[in-house]
Protein backbone atom coordinates (compact mmCIF):
# COMPACT_ATOMS: atom_id res chain seq x y z
CA UNK A 1 0.00 0.00 0.00
CA UNK A 2 1.62 3.50 -1.27
CA UNK A 3 2.36 5.87 1.53
CA UNK A 4 2.00 9.45 0.52
CA UNK A 5 2.65 12.12 3.11
CA UNK A 6 0.57 15.39 1.12
CA UNK A 7 1.04 19.08 2.15
CA UNK A 8 -1.94 19.51 -0.37
CA UNK A 9 -4.58 19.18 1.89
CA UNK A 10 -7.38 16.86 2.39
CA UNK A 11 -10.19 19.40 2.07
CA UNK A 12 -9.46 19.98 -1.35
CA UNK A 13 -9.51 16.77 -2.41
CA UNK A 14 -12.53 16.76 -1.03
CA UNK A 15 -13.49 20.43 -2.34
CA UNK A 16 -12.60 19.25 -5.95
CA UNK A 17 -14.56 16.14 -5.64
CA UNK A 18 -11.09 14.07 -6.68
CA UNK A 19 -10.72 10.43 -5.06
CA UNK A 20 -7.83 9.13 -3.48
CA UNK A 21 -6.53 6.05 -4.90
CA UNK A 22 -8.16 2.80 -3.37
CA UNK A 23 -5.74 1.47 -0.92
CA UNK A 24 -3.36 4.29 -0.49
CA UNK A 25 -2.38 5.78 2.28
CA UNK A 26 -2.68 9.53 2.50
CA UNK A 27 -1.01 11.68 5.69
CA UNK A 28 -1.88 15.23 5.71
CA UNK A 29 0.64 17.16 8.84
CA UNK A 30 0.21 20.94 9.60
CA UNK A 31 3.71 21.07 11.09
CA UNK A 32 5.85 22.31 8.04
CA UNK A 33 9.15 22.19 9.65
CA UNK A 34 12.55 20.49 8.43
CA UNK A 35 12.78 17.84 11.46
CA UNK A 36 8.89 17.23 11.21
CA UNK A 37 8.78 16.87 7.11
CA UNK A 38 11.83 14.29 8.00
CA UNK A 39 10.10 12.54 10.95
CA UNK A 40 6.55 11.92 8.83
CA UNK A 41 8.59 10.84 5.35
CA UNK A 42 10.04 8.01 7.72
CA UNK A 43 9.03 4.83 5.57
CA UNK A 44 6.66 6.89 2.94
CA UNK A 45 6.82 6.35 -0.99
CA UNK A 46 5.92 9.83 -2.13
CA UNK A 47 5.80 13.38 -0.73
CA UNK A 48 3.47 15.92 -2.50
CA UNK A 49 3.83 19.77 -1.93
CA UNK A 50 2.25 22.41 -2.86
CA UNK A 51 4.74 24.60 -5.55
CA UNK A 52 4.70 27.69 -2.90
CA UNK A 53 5.35 25.74 0.78
CA UNK A 54 6.59 24.30 2.06
CA UNK A 55 10.24 24.60 1.43
CA UNK A 56 11.80 20.95 0.64
CA UNK A 57 15.88 22.08 1.93
CA UNK A 58 19.08 19.88 1.29
CA UNK A 59 18.51 18.30 4.83
CA UNK A 60 14.91 17.16 3.75
CA UNK A 61 15.82 15.42 1.23
CA UNK A 62 19.02 13.66 2.63
CA UNK A 63 17.03 12.37 5.72
CA UNK A 64 13.62 10.71 3.58
CA UNK A 65 15.65 7.57 1.93
CA UNK A 66 12.39 6.00 1.34
CA UNK A 67 10.48 8.62 -0.90
CA UNK A 68 10.72 7.30 -4.74
CA UNK A 69 9.25 10.74 -5.96
CA UNK A 70 8.95 13.94 -4.88
CA UNK A 71 5.68 15.04 -6.88
CA UNK A 72 4.71 18.94 -7.15
CA UNK A 73 1.37 20.49 -7.26
CA UNK A 74 1.47 23.25 -9.27
CA UNK A 75 3.85 24.32 -12.01
CA UNK A 76 6.77 26.26 -9.94
CA UNK A 77 9.55 24.38 -8.43
CA UNK A 78 11.70 26.92 -6.68
CA UNK A 79 11.26 25.84 -3.14
CA UNK A 80 12.94 22.11 -3.96
CA UNK A 81 16.78 22.07 -3.44
CA UNK A 82 16.59 20.26 -7.21
CA UNK A 83 20.21 19.70 -7.02
CA UNK A 84 20.34 17.34 -3.95
CA UNK A 85 17.53 16.04 -5.40
CA UNK A 86 19.54 15.03 -8.18
CA UNK A 87 22.87 14.20 -6.43
CA UNK A 88 20.96 11.22 -4.52
CA UNK A 89 18.69 10.62 -7.76
CA UNK A 90 15.12 11.38 -6.13
CA UNK A 91 13.04 12.38 -9.15
CA UNK A 92 10.90 15.74 -8.70
CA UNK A 93 7.80 16.16 -10.84
CA UNK A 94 5.71 19.20 -11.02
CA UNK A 95 2.08 19.45 -13.18
CA UNK A 96 2.67 21.87 -15.94
CA UNK A 97 0.71 23.29 -18.42
CA UNK A 98 -2.73 22.46 -16.35
CA UNK A 99 -3.33 26.03 -15.33
CA UNK A 100 -1.64 27.74 -18.80
CA UNK A 101 -4.64 29.05 -19.97
CA UNK A 102 -6.07 29.74 -16.55
CA UNK A 103 -3.04 32.43 -16.17
CA UNK A 104 -2.85 33.35 -19.74
CA UNK A 105 -6.60 34.35 -19.40
CA UNK A 106 -5.94 36.90 -15.51
CA UNK A 107 -3.18 38.12 -17.34
CA UNK A 108 -5.87 39.42 -20.60
CA UNK A 109 -7.84 40.42 -17.69
CA UNK A 110 -5.44 42.26 -15.33
CA UNK A 111 -4.22 44.23 -19.38
CA UNK A 112 -8.12 45.00 -19.89
CA UNK A 113 -8.92 46.24 -16.35
CA UNK A 114 -5.36 48.68 -16.62
CA UNK A 115 -6.17 49.96 -19.89
CA UNK A 116 -9.67 51.19 -19.05
CA UNK A 117 -8.82 51.81 -15.59
CA UNK A 118 -11.70 49.79 -14.58
CA UNK A 119 -11.30 50.16 -10.70
CA UNK A 120 -10.23 53.77 -10.33
CA UNK A 121 -13.82 54.21 -12.67
CA UNK A 122 -15.16 51.82 -9.94
CA UNK A 123 -14.30 53.53 -7.14
CA UNK A 124 -15.27 57.02 -8.33
CA UNK A 125 -18.73 56.11 -9.22
CA UNK A 126 -19.36 54.54 -6.05
CA UNK A 127 -18.08 58.07 -4.23
CA UNK A 128 -20.81 60.55 -6.33
CA UNK A 129 -17.95 61.68 -9.14
CA UNK A 130 -19.72 59.80 -12.00
CA UNK A 131 -19.83 62.79 -14.45
CA UNK A 132 -16.19 63.71 -13.36
CA UNK A 133 -14.34 60.50 -13.98
CA UNK A 134 -16.68 59.77 -17.28
CA UNK A 135 -15.23 63.11 -18.74
CA UNK A 136 -11.49 62.68 -17.28
CA UNK A 137 -11.40 59.40 -19.01
CA UNK A 138 -12.99 60.72 -22.38
CA UNK A 139 -10.68 63.53 -22.20
CA UNK A 140 -7.19 61.45 -21.20
CA UNK A 141 -8.12 58.73 -23.52
CA UNK A 142 -8.48 54.94 -22.11
CA UNK A 143 -6.26 52.51 -24.12
CA UNK A 144 -7.27 49.22 -25.79
CA UNK A 145 -5.65 45.54 -26.26
CA UNK A 146 -5.75 46.66 -30.21
CA UNK A 147 -2.49 48.39 -31.63
CA UNK A 148 -1.00 47.82 -28.41
CA UNK A 149 2.49 46.69 -28.34
CA UNK A 150 2.94 44.03 -25.72
CA UNK A 151 6.18 42.66 -24.70
CA UNK A 152 6.13 39.21 -23.22
CA UNK A 153 9.22 38.27 -21.06
CA UNK A 154 9.32 34.32 -21.01
CA UNK A 155 7.31 32.23 -24.20
CA UNK A 156 7.20 29.07 -22.77
CA UNK A 157 3.24 27.16 -22.59
CA UNK A 158 1.84 30.48 -20.67
CA UNK A 159 3.45 33.35 -22.63
CA UNK A 160 2.10 31.65 -25.80
CA UNK A 161 -1.42 31.29 -24.90
CA UNK A 162 -1.23 34.99 -23.98
CA UNK A 163 0.70 35.82 -27.52
CA UNK A 164 -2.01 33.81 -29.23
CA UNK A 165 -4.96 36.03 -27.00
CA UNK A 166 -3.77 39.40 -27.43
CA UNK A 167 -3.16 38.78 -31.19
CA UNK A 168 -6.61 37.57 -31.33
CA UNK A 169 -7.48 40.67 -30.41
CA UNK A 170 -5.65 42.75 -32.06
CA UNK A 171 -1.74 43.54 -30.74
CA UNK A 172 1.53 43.70 -32.03
CA UNK A 173 3.76 41.42 -29.73
CA UNK A 174 7.05 40.94 -29.22
CA UNK A 175 9.28 38.70 -27.39
CA UNK A 176 12.43 37.69 -25.31
CA UNK A 177 13.36 34.19 -24.05
CA UNK A 178 16.51 32.20 -23.81
CA UNK A 179 15.70 29.94 -26.09
CA UNK A 180 14.43 31.24 -29.05
CA UNK A 181 11.69 29.90 -31.08
CA UNK A 182 12.33 28.70 -34.92
CA UNK A 183 10.86 30.71 -37.37
CA UNK A 184 8.07 28.64 -38.62
CA UNK A 185 6.63 28.86 -34.23
CA UNK A 186 7.10 32.46 -34.38
CA UNK A 187 5.48 33.23 -37.60
CA UNK A 188 2.41 31.01 -36.56
CA UNK A 189 2.15 32.73 -33.20
CA UNK A 190 2.71 36.00 -34.80
CA UNK A 191 5.95 37.57 -32.89
CA UNK A 192 8.78 38.98 -33.11
CA UNK A 193 11.86 37.99 -31.03
CA UNK A 194 13.89 40.86 -29.80
CA UNK A 195 16.57 41.78 -26.70
CA UNK A 196 15.98 42.04 -23.25
CA UNK A 197 16.77 45.25 -23.49
CA UNK A 198 14.74 46.11 -26.84
CA UNK A 199 11.70 44.30 -25.60
CA UNK A 200 11.57 46.78 -22.44
CA UNK A 201 12.42 49.83 -24.56
CA UNK A 202 10.12 49.26 -27.49
CA UNK A 203 6.83 48.07 -25.78
CA UNK A 204 3.50 49.79 -23.58
CA UNK A 205 3.04 46.84 -21.66
CA UNK A 206 5.43 43.74 -20.09
CA UNK A 207 4.12 40.65 -18.96
CA UNK A 208 6.06 38.37 -17.42
CA UNK A 209 6.12 35.01 -17.58
CA UNK A 210 9.44 33.47 -16.74
CA UNK A 211 10.26 31.06 -14.33
CA UNK A 212 12.45 31.81 -10.54
CA UNK A 213 15.79 30.60 -10.56
CA UNK A 214 19.28 32.20 -10.09
CA UNK A 215 19.37 33.97 -13.48
CA UNK A 216 15.36 35.74 -13.15
CA UNK A 217 15.57 36.59 -9.75
CA UNK A 218 15.65 40.21 -9.30
CA UNK A 219 15.51 40.61 -13.24
CA UNK A 220 13.37 44.31 -12.97
CA UNK A 221 14.64 46.49 -10.96
CA UNK A 222 15.48 50.12 -10.73
CA UNK A 223 17.98 49.91 -14.35
CA UNK A 224 15.14 47.78 -15.92
CA UNK A 225 12.33 50.77 -14.78
CA UNK A 226 14.37 53.26 -17.06
CA UNK A 227 14.35 51.94 -19.68
CA UNK A 228 10.79 51.35 -20.44
CA UNK A 229 8.38 54.03 -21.84
CA UNK A 230 6.90 56.18 -20.07
CA UNK A 231 3.40 55.31 -18.71
CA UNK A 232 3.76 51.55 -19.30
CA UNK A 233 2.29 49.20 -17.67
CA UNK A 234 3.55 45.83 -15.97
CA UNK A 235 2.09 42.61 -15.13
CA UNK A 236 3.71 39.91 -13.08
CA UNK A 237 1.60 36.56 -12.84
CA UNK A 238 4.73 34.70 -12.19
CA UNK A 239 7.22 35.13 -9.21
CA UNK A 240 7.52 38.33 -7.33
CA UNK A 241 11.67 38.07 -6.66
CA UNK A 242 11.75 38.67 -10.32
CA UNK A 243 10.99 41.90 -9.89
CA UNK A 244 12.70 44.48 -7.38
CA UNK A 245 10.14 45.25 -5.27
CA UNK A 246 11.24 48.46 -3.70
CA UNK A 247 12.00 49.30 -7.02
CA UNK A 248 8.39 49.23 -8.35
CA UNK A 249 6.81 50.92 -5.74
CA UNK A 250 9.43 53.89 -6.95
CA UNK A 251 8.58 53.56 -10.40
CA UNK A 252 4.99 53.74 -9.48
CA UNK A 253 5.78 56.39 -7.11
CA UNK A 254 7.72 58.69 -9.31
CA UNK A 255 5.44 57.87 -12.54
CA UNK A 256 7.70 56.03 -14.33
CA UNK A 257 4.95 53.30 -14.80
CA UNK A 258 1.34 54.17 -15.49
CA UNK A 259 0.07 50.82 -13.58
CA UNK A 260 0.91 47.33 -12.90
CA UNK A 261 -0.22 43.99 -11.70
CA UNK A 262 0.93 41.82 -9.15
CA UNK A 263 -0.49 38.58 -8.33
CA UNK A 264 2.66 37.33 -5.88
CA UNK A 265 5.04 39.26 -3.82
CA UNK A 266 8.29 39.11 -2.58
CA UNK A 267 8.19 37.63 0.37
CA UNK A 268 4.73 36.26 0.29
CA UNK A 269 2.43 36.58 1.73
CA UNK A 270 3.80 40.49 2.17
CA UNK A 271 3.63 42.17 5.60
CA UNK A 272 1.82 45.23 6.34
CA UNK A 273 4.77 47.20 5.61
CA UNK A 274 5.61 46.02 2.16
CA UNK A 275 6.90 49.31 -0.20
CA UNK A 276 3.62 48.11 -2.20
CA UNK A 277 0.99 48.33 0.33
CA UNK A 278 2.49 51.33 1.74
CA UNK A 279 2.21 53.53 -1.45
CA UNK A 280 0.59 56.96 -1.95
CA UNK A 281 -2.58 57.32 -3.02
CA UNK A 282 -2.11 58.30 -6.82
CA UNK A 283 0.23 55.60 -7.17
CA UNK A 284 -2.22 53.16 -5.42
CA UNK A 285 -4.34 53.46 -7.84
CA UNK A 286 -1.83 52.09 -10.61
CA UNK A 287 -1.22 49.32 -8.80
CA UNK A 288 -3.68 46.30 -8.94
CA UNK A 289 -3.24 43.03 -6.85
CA UNK A 290 -4.25 39.97 -6.25
CA UNK A 291 -3.29 37.25 -3.63
CA UNK A 292 -1.40 34.40 -5.83
CA UNK A 293 -4.29 33.15 -7.57
CA UNK A 294 -3.36 33.63 -11.34
CA UNK A 295 -3.41 30.18 -11.60
CA UNK A 296 -6.04 29.04 -9.05
CA UNK A 297 -9.46 28.22 -10.49
CA UNK A 298 -11.58 25.34 -9.05
CA UNK A 299 -11.25 23.60 -12.91
CA UNK A 300 -7.10 24.42 -12.91
CA UNK A 301 -6.83 22.71 -9.60
CA UNK A 302 -8.90 19.54 -10.16
CA UNK A 303 -6.84 19.38 -13.18
CA UNK A 304 -3.27 20.07 -11.61
CA UNK A 305 -4.50 17.29 -8.59
CA UNK A 306 -5.50 14.79 -11.31
CA UNK A 307 -2.17 15.02 -13.07
CA UNK A 308 -0.57 14.94 -10.02
CA UNK A 309 -2.15 11.80 -8.62
CA UNK A 310 -1.79 10.14 -12.12
CA UNK A 311 1.84 10.64 -12.40
CA UNK A 312 2.42 8.71 -8.58
CA UNK A 313 -0.14 6.09 -9.46
CA UNK A 314 2.42 5.50 -12.66
CA UNK A 315 5.36 5.54 -10.23
CA UNK A 316 3.75 3.28 -7.87
CA UNK A 317 3.17 0.87 -10.57
CA UNK A 318 6.41 1.16 -11.63
CA UNK A 319 6.94 3.08 -14.70
CA UNK A 320 9.07 6.11 -14.61
CA UNK A 321 7.53 9.91 -13.48
CA UNK A 322 6.95 12.52 -16.17
CA UNK A 323 7.30 16.04 -16.19
CA UNK A 324 10.56 15.67 -13.59
CA UNK A 325 12.41 18.85 -13.71
CA UNK A 326 15.91 17.48 -12.06
CA UNK A 327 16.95 15.45 -14.34
CA UNK A 328 16.37 12.16 -12.77
CA UNK A 329 13.47 10.13 -14.76
CA UNK A 330 13.62 6.81 -13.16
CA UNK A 331 12.60 6.42 -9.84
CA UNK A 332 14.44 4.93 -6.46
CA UNK A 333 11.85 2.03 -6.04
CA UNK A 334 9.28 1.66 -3.59
CA UNK A 335 9.13 -0.38 -1.02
Amino acid sequence: MPRVVSYFPKILFEKRKVEIPAGWDFYFPQDRGEKAIIEYCRGADFLFVPAASPPVTAEIIQNIPSVCLLQVFGAGFDKIDLNAAKELNLPVANTPGQNAATVAEYTLGVLVALQRKLFTGNQEVKAGNYLSIEREFIVSGLKEVRDTKIGLLGLGAIGRLVARLVDFMGAKVSYYDPYRLDQSMEEELKVTYCSFHELLAQNEVISLHLPLNKDTSGLISRAEFALMQPGALLINSARGEIVDQAALAEALENGELGGAAVDHFSPDPPPVDHPLLTLSAAANDRLLVSPHIAGVTAGSFTRMLKEALANMEDVAAGENPRYVVNGITQTRLPK
